[in-house]
């Protein structure tokens, strides 16, 4: 999670979205910012309202003045991401070499759903609690990252290039079982809702910071 008060930029680091890679080409502008562990770096913009209210409760900084934006990855595509690299990288909790994707997912661990028991969801990140609405002003389809990120950033007047960290080693495709897609994308039902609707979200978050490139 990255603030800048100068620029007027709030960045929501989702996991698995090149979030390492955006805070090292923007931290250099951020006087706020949370890196680290993922409890530290990968907390929900609702959460971040919460925790630094004194700062958005100045007129000068009311949250309407930033431009809020993170990243977000098809579900499938996230989750079989944080399976590839839990099995690839040394991370610290490593899944067993012979695990297979069907055997990961029935453990159900906190990749996919959190110590409560409730579903580890992308939208968490990006919406307000209990299914309330999106807060954010754009979330970059990953796909788009590159052009969306370099267009931002011109539009903030902000000097950033990407690099790659934290990188999956493991890279081998379609890791994720055809007879297992329908379940993934019932679970995944809530995300899949935000996904197919950033489209609209995006386009008018992206006219936002073009504005902000004007004035």
């Amino acid at each position: 999670m990255l603030i800048s008060t100068e620029k007027q930029f709030l960045f929501v680091a989702n996991t698995k979205t090149a979030s390492t890679s955006i805070e090292h080409a923007l931290m250099e502008h951020a006087d706020i910012y949370r890196t680290g562990s993922p409890a530290r770096k990968h907390i929900g913009i609702h959460q971040v309202y919460h925790l630094y209210d004194v700062l958005f409760s100045q007129p000068a900084h009311h949250p309407d003045r930033y431009f809020k934006f993170g990243v977000m990855r098809e579900p499938l595509d996230w989750i079989s991401s944080w399976f590839r690299y839990r099995k690839g990288n040394q991370v610290a909790a490593p899944l067993p070499a012979e695990m297979t994707f069907e055997a990961f997912w029935q453990q159900q661990d906190w990749n996919i759903r959190t110590p409560e028991g409730w579903k580890y969801l992308q939208r968490h990140l990006f919406c307000a609690p209990a299914g309330g609405p999106v807060l954010m002003d754009v979330i970059i389809p990953y796909p788009q990252l590159e052009a969306m990120f370099a267009e931002i950033c011109a539009a903030l007047g902000v000097k950033a290039t990407l690099s790659r960290q934290n990188v999956s080693t493991w890279q081998a495709a379609d890791v994720i079982p055809t007879h297992l897609h329908d379940e993934l994308r019932a679970f995944y039902a809530p995300d899949y809702q935000l996904w197919e609707q950033l489209g609209e979200i995006n386009a008018v978050g992206m006219a936002k910071v073009r504005r902000q490139k004007q004035g």
